[in-house]
């Protein structure tokens, strides 16, 4: 049953490359990609550290939890308005 892992591996990367060759990223869109993550990071990670302040946690908490937070929504692809 070792190979399981492996095998979702594979529908994993499998997934992505057929979803890269349907939807190819356009370097133009660069800029806009970058200035949205920009903007939430400038937004999120104080917002998550007052939030942690305000609960009674350490301010760092927040900032991992935005972080993974980031992380997690971004594992969802990128979307076009």
């Amino acid at each position: 049953m070792k190979y399981r892992k492996h095998l979702f591996s594979l529908r994993v990367a499998n997934a992505l490359r057929e979803s890269l060759r349907n939807n190819p990223y356009k370097l133009n869109s660069f800029s806009k990609d970058l200035l949205a993550g920009v903007t939430v990071g400038i937004i999120a990670l104080p917002l998550a550290m007052a939030l942690a302040i305000a609960i009674g946690v350490a301010p760092q908490y927040g900032l991992y939890t935005a972080i993974i937070a980031l992380f997690h929504y971004s594992s969802y692809g990128w979307f076009t308005v």
